[in-house]
């Protein structure tokens, strides 16, 4: 059996053995990719606003990109 979440999902489907416990550990590393992504872009949306004088805030910089990285973790 393989590690990679994505492969034991997409087979479970097809083997109709779609466990909680699958379930569980694929929203586990949804929610560790989702943070993972939003540091990503807190990074890209502080160093712009480093390199431009009129963009001095980086929420502002999330905000005209569209990202909520900012937003608390609930």
């Amino acid at each position: 059996m393989t590690d990679d979440i994505v492969t034991r999902l997409r087979g479970s489907w097809l083997d109709n053995d779609c466990t909680s416990t699958l379930m569980d550990q694929a929203a586990d590393e949804i929610e560790r990719l989702r943070a993972e992504r939003d540091e990503a872009r807190r990074e890209v949306c502080m160093a712009e606003a480093n390199h431009l004088p009129t963009m001095a805030d980086p929420h502002r910089e999330a905000s005209r990109r569209g990202w909520d990285c900012f937003k608390e973790n609930p």
